[in-house]
């Protein structure tokens, strides 16, 4: 409970009274205190009692699903279900997938009526989430007092990775292929353009260059179907909070995306999950289907607090994929060791495979190394955080020479990175 201002403001004046009567010995005075005292006893009573029988509930709007890493907006449901006038005031409380305005609320509701507010909350964390208590308070019919209440909604929410978007949306069908187009070596002729510079002689069509008198080159269907192995680290070091997320959130989302762009080329894509063993194993699969598998064992993957294995998910790779692929490790770059678990994984799959190894940078971090000393203390930081980046820039060159691509990008540049490399090594028919 919580009393109003107009009750400590008649609680205060009958205290005053109440000395001025102490003082005087005036039977007015003495009878007005009392009189407010008594007034405010009883009204205290009477709101408690009619509180308690208030049936006020709220609910959230039903969602399909919220995107990790998106701003959302939510709609919050206050429902009066008595003949009275309600107002509530609330606290928004929010599962701990989501972080939301904390803001305190008021509503006046109508008789059998409801009203709606609107909140905005960030996913920052994957799977079903119950939606927790809200703490509330209604305020009495006299507007004596605030009284405590505990409103339950109903039902949960279920947070799944990103995806690419309307303009991003599978680009292929889960059947047949998706040309590719190059200059000879094909068996179907895609299309005819003019003669440019450094193209092969052999790829001159003599025919429409007679007809039109200008050299024309041939430009021949290729299929190009390449086999993808996501790796995602769901050990201890994808507990860490970046941008206000879990690693392993971004890796999710990277995984899911990336997923989705490969199935537009009508790639085969698989995953492997990895703690200090691997957690989820997914065969590569073409299309819609496969897309779907994976974004489902994303949406079920926890961090775990273990140190991970990557050379067990490498070896992995090696038993399950027969044929060259590319693999995408999405791990922590961060290790000492010239001889790491890193660089061993990178020696197991080259040249089999091409491998990928993507971290991420915290911006935290690049504020620390270019930080303006302020404190004593910041010296130290900045020391820190540029070590730190000279480890990882140091594992990065040693993994290069080992015939892996490995890169860092911040959590905002990363989908673009890694996409522009695949579709580089891809053009290049380096898969």
């Amino acid at each position: 409970m919580n009393l109003t201002p107009i009750a400590i403001l008649a609680l205060a004046v009958a205290a005053l009274v109440g000395v001025v009567a102490q003082w005087s010995d005036s039977l007015l005075a003495d009878l007005y205190w009392r009189a407010v005292l008594a007034f405010m006893a009883v009204g205290l009573a009477y709101e408690l009692y009619v509180t308690q029988r208030l049936a006020v509930g709220a609910r959230w709007t039903p969602r399909p699903a919220l995107y990790l890493g998106r701003q959302e907006a939510l709609e919050l449901t206050i429902e009066n279900r008595t003949r009275r006038h309600v107002t509530v005031q609330f606290a928004p409380a929010w599962p701990a997938a989501l972080a939301g305005d904390v803001r305190a609320r008021t509503l006046r509701v109508a008789p059998h009526e409801t009203a709606a507010t609107g909140l905005t909350a960030r996913a920052v964390a994957l799977g079903l989430h119950a939606w927790p208590q809200l703490p509330a308070r209604i305020r009495g019919p006299l507007r004596l007092a605030w009284w405590s209440r505990r409103l339950a909604p109903d039902g949960a929410t279920r947070v799944l990775p990103d995806t690419l978007g309307p303009h991003g949306a599978i680009l292929g069908s889960s059947e047949g292929a998706t040309a590719q187009a190059m200059l000879g070596g094909g068996h179907e002729l895609h299309h005819l353009r003019d003669y440019q510079a450094g193209d092969p002689r052999h790829t001159i069509d003599w025919k429409a260059t007679a007809r039109t008198s200008r050299l024309v080159t041939r430009v021949f269907s290729d299929d190009q179907h390449l086999e993808v192995m996501v790796l995602v680290d769901a050990g201890r070091t994808s507990r860490t909070e970046i941008d206000g997320m879990q690693q392993l959130g971004h890796y999710a989302n990277l995984a899911a995306r990336f997923a989705e762009y490969c199935v537009g080329n009508d790639d085969q894509v698989g995953l492997i999950a990895f703690a200090d063993r691997p957690l989820v194993t997914l065969r590569p699969g073409r299309g819609v289907q496969a897309v779907t598998r994976i974004r489902n064992a994303l949406t079920e993957l926890t961090a775990s607090p273990v140190e991970s294995d990557v050379l067990a998910a490498a070896l992995h790779v090696r038993n399950l994929v027969r044929h060259r692929c590319l693999v995408v490790i999405l791990t922590d770059l961060y290790e000492r060791s010239a001889t790491s678990a890193l660089a061993q994984s990178a020696r197991l799959l080259v040249p089999k495979h091409l491998p990928i190894i993507v971290g991420l940078l915290s911006e935290d971090v690049v504020e620390l190394a270019n930080l303006v000393a302020d404190d004593w203390l910041d010296p130290y930081r900045s020391f820190a955080a540029r070590e730190y980046q000279k480890h990882v820039g140091a594992n990065i060159a040693r993994l290069g020479h080992l015939g892996a691509y490995a890169m860092t990008a911040r959590a905002r540049e990363l989908d673009r990175k890694v996409l522009d490399t695949y579709r580089q090594l891809r053009a290049q028919r380096r898969i």
